[in-house]
């Protein structure tokens, strides 16, 4: 889903503590890019990506300040093999190298080496799945909209944002919102309300 395309779902956040000056939420942006996967076993990599295309990042400085808010991306990438295809290599391979050294068997550290050898071979052949989630960051009204729905994204964004900014972030629940709206009511009040029935008389 994409702030800039048709419908989408959002999610609100309290960002709790002061605002960082401009130069430090650049910079933050900055520190915690995405950044490409190297070589290895790494299977996941997120960062922060400009809002109008995951390619650029760190996020173009000038176009993350829109008026109140900061707009910024969050990019989650993701590169697995298939459980099935990598048994099959591994047991290719392990065929090749018993005939080849005249082996009846080969040890378990060796087959753990072996997987692991193979797996990274077929990760450098793997494209990354990438998943882009939209921020909007109200600068003024401490509040943090984001597109972020599942429990995983959210869970990452409220990492990178410890990380970045060195602030938390707090789920906008329906008694918190109220108690933001209506400050004067005491939460005793705010606990006692109840749902607002529409429906007419008799039916």
């Amino acid at each position: 889903m994409s702030l800039l395309q048709g419908a989408f779902s959002l999610k609100r956040y309290l960002v709790l503590g002061p605002v960082p000056e401009e130069k430090d939420l650049l910079a933050g942006l900055s520190e915690q890019r995405y950044r490409p996967f190297e070589d290895g076993t790494e299977e996941e990599r997120f960062g922060w990506v400009d809002w109008r295309n995951p390619l650029i990042s760190p996020p173009e400085a000038e176009w993350v300040g829109q008026d109140r808010f900061a707009l910024f991306g969050l990019r989650i990438d993701t590169r697995r093999v298939p459980p099935v295809l990598l048994k099959a290599h591994v047991d290719l391979r392990l065929s090749g190298l018993m005939k080849e050294k005249d082996l009846a068997f080969v040890g378990k550290e060796a087959r753990i080496s072996l997987q692991d050898e193979v797996k990274v071979e077929l990760l450098r052949k793997v494209l990354p799945t990438p998943k882009v989630t939209e921020v909007a960051w109200d600068l003024k009204g401490g509040l943090l909209w984001t597109t972020a729905t599942s429990s995983k994204v959210q869970g990452v964004l409220a990492q990178l944002f410890v990380k970045s900014f060195g602030l938390e972030l707090q789920p906008l629940a329906p008694l918190l919102l109220a108690g933001r709206l209506s400050p004067e009511m005491a939460p005793e009040s705010l606990l006692g309300l109840e749902p607002l029935s529409l429906a007419l008389d008799g039916e």
